[in-house]
């Protein structure tokens, strides 16, 4: 307890289980808003569980409003409950709400997670496909699971062993292939979901490299030839 934390020698008023609990609630309808993203998200509800004292709460969410008027609903984000297709490849990027049963028979599904914000603690997807790959990518520090099968393909989980954000969903992705490959995987904001993606940046870094400084000095001397 710090000497902020009283105000006139009066000592501060020590925080409650439900006062933390409700401070984590009001983080995350911030981030549901936009307010907050995930990182700060997590930064602040940790911070939110090991506070001692009211004060230390109220400075959380004293950038927040109080009483935040009901979130404006975002045309061209809302995912359809179910989607469906025979020849093609279903690719999505999902903000809010993604879609709980994706399934394709000729095709790929993709389905980019990384700027999800919502305030359910679990999500469950079911994705199918026959010949195609399924790949499920997700923010680091979102915890996945992954059940399912594919009878002719690999099944591979490559989740980043870091701490994870206390607030974000359980993901669940319950897949199917026959001819294809199972994905679950967990990337960092701005890395390209794919390999070629992932090659044009390297090859754009290396671009961006200062060239080599000049030689100064006279060239060095040749060897004299054998005799």
């Amino acid at each position: 307890m710090t000497d902020d934390d009283s105000v006139a020698g009066v000592p501060a008023v020590r925080a409650s289980d439900v006062d933390r609990e409700a401070v984590v609630v009001r983080l995350q309808t911030a981030v549901g808003e936009g307010r907050l993203d995930l990182d700060e998200f997590g930064q602040r509800a940790e911070a939110a569980y090991a506070a001692v004292t009211k004060a230390e709460l109220e400075r959380l969410v004293a950038d927040l409003p109080a009483n935040a008027p009901p979130p404006v609903q975002i045309v061209g984000q809302r995912s359809p409950e179910e989607i469906s297709s025979v020849f093609g490849d279903v690719s999505l990027t999902v903000a809010s709400d993604p879609p709980r049963r994706v399934g394709t028979v000729f095709g790929d599904i993709r389905l980019d997670l990384r700027t999800l914000r919502t305030g359910a603690e679990r999500i469950d997807l079911y994705l199918s496909t026959v010949f195609g790959d399924i790949d499920v990518i997700i923010a680091e520090g979102v915890d996945a699971e992954l059940h399912g099968r594919t009878i002719f393909g690999n099944r591979k989980v490559q989740l980043a062993p870091v701490q994870r954000l206390t607030g974000t969903p359980l993901v669940v992705v319950h897949a199917r292939a026959t001819f294809g490959d199972l994905k679950l995987r967990s990337l960092a904001p701005g890395d390209s979901p794919t390999r070629w993606g992932q090659l044009m940046e390297r090859l754009a870094q290396r671009r961006q490299l200062p060239p080599s400084p000049p030689m100064t000095g006279a060239p060095p001397p040749f060897p004299p030839p054998p005799s």
